[in-house]
């Protein structure tokens, strides 16, 4: 893929001006894309499950979590004022352009946030211009979320910070009780080492909407509920602990889980700990974490030919969207411009960027069950114990349950389920009856999380279950799964997916190496992918997925090994999996396994399969 000679790509961000330079480039074509008298943001036409009049909105709303920092940190935008207008024009029943009344679940709740916030750091910009009639407009507008249902996750934060707004501008539409029931609600939901349970499993929620706003209620109401907002902060210090864990030294961090479209907003939580005057981390390293993030990503192909952020991840991809990416939506990732709230005198800017700090080679994530694994050549995998939401949005299977996830090779999801080419094929094992409709792990159930290996239990048919351990091994992994089975089962294992064919270069052929019939290293002159069976019971080959389904890179290819296991059977299978730079040559790691005694020896790890 090639990016798009877009100025940002030259932007050496370095300082406060640089940060607040590369907010004002995304923000040159929004300029010309506000509509209906500056009240929404016309990004493409593309849907997500609520009305394009919504959308618009959420494009509009979006824009504030960077417009507002920068214009409190005392820059500009030159269309903030035809953008400010429609604040007043959405809000105003009477006008042909109003953002219309809100209903329960409503998607109108979570852009009200982003007002919100514009009404606590800014109000001299957005509340203090407003005449009487316009503040009442507002207020009336955004009173709507106190009376309707919202769901009980991360929402309930946007009603806490509606109510922030009220408070600080001493409006009668405060509503402390409500306030004070959902920050409850949303404090049960907290699960220890500064993780919270947010109704669906662990993910990427954690850093960019809890953390996120307890950090902002914090900022605000330290002295007003000190014990709650000291909980805040403990938890937030705890966290950063943990998530450092996610990012490479290049500035990119494991992906995984819903709303990747949202792309650097997970740094917002570094920017957030800094807005709250909270050195979680030494300044210089958290000032190293926002900065070089925004240099990683401007280097990604993120952008379309005009400027607007995409839908995907590495590169524009609707595939990988959930049902509720709109075209506006990836300008929640201006969440970690926060800092630019920050005056010059700081120390988050007065300190110089830092490197992260000497970090394991492996870290266990005790509460998702997951272990950190760092590479030789500064990739991050998370191996995953397994998790599964129970609201069914697009792609859960694949942005939860898969077994690896990495910083650099990031994962694929499947276009069906159906012929093995649609299923993105990477880092699963996948189970068939018929060899044309495949299962992956979906549910199970965590055996084991320590520091050595991870185990799960899971069921692709109701008459098979499946034990399967996760076990780093330097810069590779092993997976041992157990196979017992009633019906006949064909399988098939996938590595890492590499990038096939890079940007306009002449296509080359990959090379394909063979230690023997069970294992094979695919390099092209960037990468190497490799899986192997120590037993050697499974055919190794290759296999080019659908396009656009790795999150990374728009073609892979992707290394896979081969069996079949007859019915009434119990089958043990091993796997050495593992993806690097080329021109890197990692110690392979020495497994072997007695079979009348069920023992697995790795290197000098035993475990009883």
């Amino acid at each position: 893929m090639v990016a798009y000679d877009t100025p940002i790509k030259e932007l050496n961000i370095q300082s406060r001006e640089d940060v607040a330079k590369s907010l004002l480039l995304l923000l040159q074509p929004c300029s010309n894309a506000l509509v209906k008298d500056g009240s929404g943001l016309f990004v493409g036409n593309e849907s997500a499950h609520y009305s394009q009049h919504v959308a618009l909105l959420e494009g509009w709303s979006r824009l504030l979590w960077g417009v507002v920092p920068l214009r409190s940190g005392g820059f500009s935008w030159d269309a903030e004022s035809t953008h400010a207008k429609g604040l007043i024009v959405g809000t105003d029943p009477e006008s042909p352009y109003y953002w219309g009344n809100v209903g329960d679940y409503d998607q109108r709740m979570v852009e009200m946030a982003a007002i919100a916030l514009s009404l606590l750091l800014t109000p001299e910009f957005y509340w203090e211009p407003l005449s009487k009639t316009e503040q009442n407009n507002l207020c009336n507008w955004l009173a709507m979320i106190n009376t309707h249902t919202m769901s009980p996750n991360n929402w309930l934060f946007f009603r806490v910070l509606v109510n922030m707004a009220f408070e600080s501008l001493g409006r009668s539409e405060f509503c402390i009780d409500t306030m004070m029931k959902d920050l409850d609600k949303l404090e049960s939901m907290y699960a220890g080492d500064g993780w919270y349970r947010d109704q669906v499993p662990f993910d990427n929620y954690n850093p960019l909407a809890m953390q996120y706003y307890a950090l902002i209620y914090y900022a605000f109401r330290k002295n007003k509920d000190p014990e709650r907002c000291e909980r805040f902060s403990e938890r937030a210090k705890s966290f950063a602990q943990q998530h450092i864990h996610f990012f490479t030294e290049e500035g990119s961090f494991v992906p995984y889980g819903r709303s990747l479209t949202y792309r650097f907003a997970v740094v917002s939580f570094y920017s957030a700990c800094a807005f709250a005057g909270l050195e979680v981390l030494p300044w210089g390293v958290l000032k190293g974490i926002v900065l070089r993030s925004f240099r990683w990503w401007f280097q990604q192909p993120i952008f379309d030919r005009d400027g607007f952020l995409t839908v995907g991840y590495q590169y524009p991809s609707r595939q990988m969207a959930e049902q509720y990416n709109a075209p506006g939506s990836p300008y929640w990732a201006l969440k970690t411009y926060l800092v630019l709230a920050l005056p010059e005198t700081h120390p988050f800017w007065q300190t110089e960027e830092s490197d992260l700090p000497k970090l394991e080679k492996t870290f266990l994530l005790k509460q998702p069950g997951a272990i950190m694994q760092r590479t030789d050549d500064d990739d991050v995998v998370m191996l995953n114990a397994g998790q599964y939401p129970t609201f069914h949005m697009l792609h859960i299977a694949e942005k939860y349950a898969k077994f690896a996830y990495s910083a650099r090779y990031t994962f694929s999801v499947a276009a069906s389920y159906y012929d093995f080419a649609h299923t993105g094929c990477d880092s699963m094992l996948f189970v068939s009856d018929d060899a044309t409709h495949w299962r992956t792990r979906r549910e199970s159930k965590t055996l084991v999380a320590n520091a050595s290996y991870i185990g799960s239990l899971w069921h692709p048919y109701q008459d098979v279950s499946i034990t399967t351990y996760l076990i780093p091994a330097g810069s590779f992994h092993v997976r041992v799964h157990k196979v017992k089975t009633k019906r006949k089962l064909y399988t098939k294992e996938g590595g890492f997916a590499i990038e096939l064919f890079r940007g306009w270069e002449t296509p080359i052929e990959p090379e394909e190496h063979y230690a023997n019939p069970s294992s094979i290293s695919i390099s092209l002159p960037w990468d190497t992918s490799h899986i192997s069976d120590p037993l050697q019971k499974r055919e190794a080959g290759s296999i080019n997925p659908l396009p656009n389904l790795n999150l990374a890179y728009s073609t892979t290819i992707v290394p896979i090994l081969t069996s079949m296991i007859e019915a009434e059977n119990t089958k043990v299978m091993i796997s050495c999996v593992g993806a690097w730079k080329s021109g890197i040559t990692p110690a392979y790691p020495k497994i072997t396994y007695d079979e009348k005694k069920g023992k697995l020896l790795l290197d000098s790890l035993k475990l009883s399969i």
